[in-house]
């Protein structure tokens, strides 16, 4: 092994799966297998790794509930969950307990697995091996602080949810539509956005994935009725969303869940090399301007006034726009 180059955990049941990926992966990177979630544990505990790439489907420990364990073992090593079914409680899991950096379809694409690999293991350089994401609780995170947050929903009770046990000193926006969301975010500081995934008819996983690639000390929890595993996938890989919730949710576990989101923002903000932690997929240049069209028909279709207003909320838009999506 060449002490020089990242390595790699790779995690799976199926021997001519980790044949495959040490194969794939061995010329650039120092690789270790693991049959068994138990059996990688303890290699984490005696091994510096830089990267882990766990399955998801395997006899004993699944990958989800590893990967959630070797987050607290291994916190520098980024996590890359291999997964070929569509367990929507198993995507949940390795989001919110996991926070894995990207889901890889199986069957996988050498190339491009092979490229995430390299991305986590560059990120994962850039800390010591003592690297934990905070030594603050959550709700040490944002005593006295200023917060600023955003729910973006039609139904008034998830933001009404939100200013019921939000903190002293935050303060809180709401919004029912995507151009209300996008002038307070284009006008406003906000550190958390809380949204649906669709607001009336419109689908606001694109914002989400927008707004992580140019805001990415922005955190967005999605907090949805929805259970679509294609949109949580893409939410994950091109939006980093920090946790994904089903409705409905009990105020007691929203309580600690705003005050984690608003230490991870905190975090962001402080400590600004964690944010490659976070980076993500880089979305097509045609989705933004999928996006302007989706606000302006949006905007135009539920102006909040007369012409003089509608023509001011249009210009207010379009600012916002610019602004965050440059």
């Amino acid at each position: 092994m060449n002490p020089n180059n990242p390595s790699v955990l790779c995690v799976d049941d199926e021997p001519n799966i980790l044949r495959s990926l040490h194969w794939m992966l061995h010329k650039e990177f120092n690789v270790m297998t693991a049959p068994d979630g138990a059996t990688a544990l303890e290699m984490l505990r005696r091994h510096d790794f830089d990267v882990i790439v766990s399955d998801q489907r395997m006899p004993g420990m699944i990958g989800s509930e590893f990967l959630r364990q070797a987050c607290e073992i291994a916190p520098r090593a980024m996590r890359i969950l291999l997964t070929g079914y569509s367990d929507m409680q198993a995507l949940l899991k390795s989001i919110n307990d996991g926070e894995v950096f990207r889901f890889v379809n199986k069957p996988w694409k050498n190339d491009e697995l092979s490229r995430t690999v390299r991305e986590a293991a560059e990120i994962a350089r850039m800390h010591t091996s003592g690297f934990s994401p905070s030594s603050l609780s959550p709700l040490e995170a944002i005593a006295g602080a200023e917060e600023h947050v955003l729910v973006l929903d039609t139904d008034p009770e998830l933001a009404n949810l939100v200013e019921q046990v939000m903190a002293p000193g935050t303060e809180l926006y709401r919004a029912s539509t995507l151009p209300e969301a996008i002038a307070i975010l284009g006008a406003s500081p906000i550190s958390v956005l809380v949204s649906e995934t669709r607001v009336g008819r419109t689908d606001t996983t694109a914002m989400l994935r927008m707004l992580k690639q140019s805001h990415p000390e922005i955190v967005s929890v999605v907090v949805t009725a929805e259970t679509d595993v294609d949109a949580v996938v893409k939410l994950i890989n091109q939006g980093q969303v920090y946790r994904f919730i089903p409705k409905p949710v009990k105020a007691g576990f929203l309580k600690i869940l705003l005050a984690s989101a608003l230490q991870k923002h905190h975090e962001l903000v402080k400590v600004p090399a964690t944010l490659k932690r976070h980076a993500v997929e880089r979305v097509p240049e045609s989705l933004r301007e999928q996006l302007f069209q989706l606000v302006a028909h949006e905007a135009a279709r539920t102006p909040p006034g007369g012409a003089a207003a509608n023509s001011g909320f249009f210009e207010k838009i379009g600012g916002s726009f610019r602004r965050l999506f440059a």
